[in-house]
């Protein structure tokens, strides 16, 4: 069975009033026990105190009785009669209201219960004078009239609790519509519709849900923006290598000597590496973008990152005969994603020595301020205009120098991840080449 929020809210409810209704009877029976006990012992006092007036008021009660001990009836007809006994200061009996009747005695003033071949009498007994006035009443009588109170009560109660519940129930219908109107609007729109729902007329107690479910719609729209570009980008940037490859292998297969077919193997290899470095780039700015992962920031030696990066690198800056290496290094800890870190260290020098002409000098520094850690990469390549400062962090732009081997991701890769980190780029021009520095805040 599904869980119902209105069918447990129902149940509940239902058991709730149902147990308050059992506690409400009990206490109206124990209420109604007491006032009608409290109110047939003042009647039977009331009866016995009527009897004592009358022997105070006569000197010789003898007269009052003319010496009969048989008063008007036989037996007690209806359990609502009292029983009245007269006694002698001797004990012996001058009045009985009903001689046939099977009435035990009792020698306790005032108020008692006395049992007599199963059944219970109440008594309230008082001296006159000398002779002692007895009055009782059935217990049966009691017990009954109480159980047809509370009964009386608990029935007129009962007729109450499905209109109770029916109450309940509508309640918890109106009160889910919200909910309701809620689950109807998400079933109808269509999976492209990503818009945030309203919160206006929202109930307090469903709004955060609404809240939770717009932030997870934002970060699904989000997610999904991002792989669309990220389709839209490797479609467009990939289909000139893929062309570029198709006629390079049409190049191999129609070569008519040894040595064109070399030459077309060696372009064919050049642009299969190009091609890997380009779907190397794509894959390491989709992991990147912004809430694409759970990113886990702890400390990171960066001057150890550096070096890293720059022995990494020693073979392509040997390739061109470039001077690679740290001027200042100073001891420096950030908060960071090691391998995204690793990326943006490792595309700023990859840049600078792609840009730098052969026997160059390309230098790395990690300098320790009060507040912050500038990690800064010398180049004495072209640098680059101006104008271009802002555009060369452009995904696949490439400006005036496109005959060097790239792709174009890489400045927007480090733009990315320096962004993510709370870090500043400054581009300065040298004479010659490029400054190009990070600045970590601490």
């Amino acid at each position: 069975m599904n869980y119902s929020i209105k069918r447990f809210l129902l149940i509940y409810i239902t058991i709730a009033v149902t147990v308050i209704y059992a506690l409400i009877s009990l206490a109206a029976y124990w209420v109604s026990n007491e006032e009608l006990n409290e109110l047939y012992d003042a009647n039977l006092k009331q009866v016995a105190n009527a009897i004592a007036a009358q022997h105070l008021a006569i000197q010789d009660i003898t007269h009052l009785y003319n010496n009969n001990q048989v008063g008007a009836g036989a037996a007690i007809e209806g359990e609502e009669e009292f029983y009245v006994r007269v006694l002698a200061n001797n004990g012996s009996t001058l009045y009985v209201s009903h001689p046939n009747a099977n009435v035990p005695s009792t020698n306790t003033l005032g108020l008692s219960t006395q049992k007599y071949q199963n059944k219970q009498w109440r008594f309230f007994a008082i001296n006159v004078n000398q002779e002692t006035i007895q009055v009782a009443q059935s217990l049966r009588l009691r017990k009954n009239t109480i159980k047809e109170t509370a009964i009386s009560l608990m029935a007129s109660q009962l007729l109450f609790i499905p209109v109770l519940v029916l109450l309940i129930f509508f309640a918890i219908r109106k009160a889910l519509t919200p909910l309701t109107a809620l689950t109807s609007d998400v079933q109808s729109r269509q999976s492209s519709n990503l818009s945030p729902f309203s919160v206006e007329k929202i109930p307090s107690e469903i709004k955060p849900l609404v809240l939770s479910l717009n932030t997870f719609m934002d970060k699904v729209s989000d997610t999904i923006s991002l792989l669309k570009r990220f389709t839209s980008d490797a479609a467009h940037e990939l289909r000139t290598p893929i062309t570029a490859l198709k006629l390079q292998l049409t190049l191999v297969e129609k070569a008519n000597s040894n040595e064109e077919r070399v030459s077309a193997i060696q372009n064919l290899k050049a642009g299969i590496v190009r091609s890997e470095q380009l779907v190397s780039q794509l894959l390491t700015l989709a992991r990147i973008e912004p809430n694409h992962q759970i990113r886990q920031l702890k400390p990171l030696n960066l001057l150890a990152l550096v070096k890293e990066s720059i022995q990494d690198l020693l073979p392509l800056a040997h390739e061109k005969s470039i001077d690679l290496g740290i001027t200042i290094g100073e001891e420096a800890e950030i908060m960071g994603v090691q391998h995204e870190i690793k990326v943006l260290i490792n595309n700023i020098l990859d840049n600078a020595i792609r840009y730098t002409p052969n026997d160059g000098k390309v230098d790395a520094s990690l300098i320790l301020n009060s507040n912050h850690i500038i990690f800064e990469v010398r180049d004495t390549g072209p640098g680059i205009r101006n104008d271009d400062f802002e555009r060369v962090f452009e995904r696949f732009y490439r400006g005036d120098n496109k005959d060097i081997n790239g792709s174009g991701l890489g400045l927007s890769i480090v733009k990315e991840i320096a962004t993510q980190h709370s870090a500043d780029i400054e581009l300065t021009n040298l004479n010659p080449g490029l400054s190009f520095r990070v600045k970590f805040f601490n």
